[in-house]
């Protein structure tokens, strides 16, 4: 029975209550009341009748629930008549039973809808005037009209009220199947979103603002260990297992920041194998606005970094072999002075000249010879540092020394071509972290090139200073013939020369612009037709120890 009930709405559970009580309250009062004996059987018959089609209604509708609605619908004439019989026998105009009356009309009126509740207002008005006719005199017409128009009134009133609990409803439904589409749509889209962190091939790690983890994906998971291992555990050790990695950690400047913070780290496995990541931090935010937890998106870039150094080895080796005659000339020079020094040793020991001041011509001549060879040996080591390949080992640099080094393989190329290169550098100069190698390959294809596109008789003017107590910059300055506007936006890309075909490659200023952007820095360019253009190379000063 329960069960039943339960698949029953509010209205109809209300329907079956009523029905319960009208026949107990009816059967009560049939045996309590002062009624004439043949009376009360009549209405004993009449509640047997109300209980025998009740009983069938519900029997009915357990069998088959879908035509409950129709069910009510004839079971609503057999209603009516019972009230009828039960009002006329009761008192007719004077029955309390009238109630029933106005009950039905509410019910069917808020179950049915308006116009059908004004139908049983019809019909219970007609039914209760034929039970009260005889009665009606003028004393109680006013109460008899009263009485049929709250006939109205209830259908009317209960109607309305249907009318707009069913709007609510549809609406409630509607809301009800939107938020199960929704509902739907999220969960599809989060076994999307969880397949894609679980598939990425990145590394993803979530961490909590005190930088303890609380989430990795399978990538992570491969590179570092098993999740479970390493939740809530400080990432400095837990991933990288040395603090040396946290400082300019990504991770404390995107906390400081509120925004997305990157850095290149260098991390042995391990089996000892060598390996770089790019790590992005990215904040999450809570409601507020405030920073809630830290995404890490960790990028594998060895072989990436491999093909750089390939890259710019290739272009180095350009670079010196543009320089090939240049440096020749400048170890020839010293040479040629070593051999006049030994010749005039070989002179000094065959004459018959003092010893004293033999001994003193050897000398001079043995000095000399040491400063040549000195100065071959500055040559040949900037030669070997520029050329052999990049380690990505940085260190605190002087951007002075690795100017002049620079200067000195290029000072013979532009003697040659009868170009000056005039210095302006910064004494002191703020300490930088870098490569010397490759940053003296950035400032020899900058020179390079100024020497392409300066006319003989011109300048070239390389300056260094300090902007903002942040950054080093140095400008690399020429009297050329500048490049067209229609070209600035180009010069860094790769491949894109306006040199003779076979002349140059295209990729100078592109890796330069790698390596500049790698150390943290910025190379800008100005230029004028026919005025000259302007390079500069901006690089961050080396933070100090606190």
């Amino acid at each position: 029975m329960k069960k039943f009930l339960n698949r029953l709405n509010s209205i109809d559970q209300l329907f079956a209550l009523l029905r319960v009580l009208t026949l107990v309250g009816g059967l009560v009062w049939v045996l309590l009341a002062p009624i004439p004996g043949g009376q009360r059987k009549l209405l004993f018959y009449n509640f047997f009748f109300f209980s025998v089609y009740s009983i069938l209604l519900y029997v009915y509708i357990y069998h088959h629930p879908p035509q409950i609605r129709k069910a009510y619908l004839v079971v609503l004439v057999l209603d009516l008549i019972f009230l009828s019989i039960l009002t006329r026998y009761t008192g007719g105009f004077h029955s309390d039973f009238i109630l029933g009356f106005f009950l039905l009309v509410a019910l069917h009126s808020f179950y049915f809808g308006l116009k059908f509740g004004l139908a049983v207002a019809t019909a219970s008005a007609l039914l209760y005037l034929l039970c009260a006719h005889t009665q009606i005199n003028a004393q109680n017409f006013i109460n008899l009209i009263l009485r049929i128009a709250f006939f109205y009134l209830v259908a009317g009133s209960m109607g309305l009220l249907s009318r707009k609990e069913a709007r609510d409803r549809q609406r409630i439904e509607q809301l009800y199947n939107d938020l199960n589409r929704h509902r739907a749509e999220l969960e599809q889209e989060r076994d999307k979103l969880a397949k894609i962190l679980m598939g990425i091939d990145a590394g993803l790690v979530l961490l909590n603002r005190d930088q303890r983890i609380l989430w990795m994906n399978r990538v992570a998971e491969e590179w570092f260990g098993p999740v479970q291992n390493l939740k809530d555990q400080f990432c400095g050790y837990a991933l990288w297992r040395s603090s040396d990695i946290c400082n300019d950690c990504p991770t404390e400047r995107c906390l400081k920041s509120g925004k997305i913070e990157t850095k290149e780290i260098e991390f042995k496995t391990d089996n000892h194998q060598l390996k770089f990541f790019r790590v992005t931090a990215a904040p999450l935010m809570n409601e507020a606005g405030e920073i809630e937890q830290i995404l890490e998106l960790m990028q594998d870039i060895t072989r990436e970094k491999e093909l750089n150094l390939q890259m710019i080895h290739k272009s180095k080796l350009a670079a010196i072999g543009e320089l090939a005659s240049s440096i020749a000339h400048e170890i020839n020079n010293p040479l040629s002075a070593i051999a006049v020094c030994i010749q005039q040793i070989t002179d000094v020991m065959q004459s018959n000249g003092h010893e004293a001041e033999n001994a003193h011509d050897i000398k001079l001549c043995l000095q000399s010879m040491k400063n040549e060879i000195q100065r071959c040996k500055k040559i040949t080591t900037g030669l070997l540092d520029i050329s052999r390949k990049s380690t990505h080992r940085r260190v605190p640099l002087n951007l002075n020394q690795v100017l002049r080094n620079v200067l000195m393989l290029v000072r013979y190329k532009a003697e040659k071509e009868h170009k000056n290169i005039e210095l302006d550098l910064q004494q002191p100069l703020p300490e930088i972290i870098g490569e010397a190698d490759e940053l003296a390959q950035v400032f020899i294809n900058l020179i390079l090139n100024a020497l392409e596109f300066t006319p003989t008789g011109k300048s070239i003017y390389i300056k260094s200073g300090t902007q903002n107590h942040q950054f080093v910059f140095v400008k690399v300055q020429d009297e050329g013939y500048g490049i067209p506007i229609q070209n600035l936006n180009k010069i860094f890309d790769p491949f894109f020369t306006t040199k003779p075909r076979g002349a140059g490659t295209g990729l100078g200023l592109a890796i330069s612009q790698r390596i500049v952007r790698a150390h943290g820095g910025s190379i800008k360019v100005e230029s004028k037709l026919h005025q000259g253009t302007v390079f500069t190379v901006l690089l961050p000063v080396a933070r100090r120890e606190a």
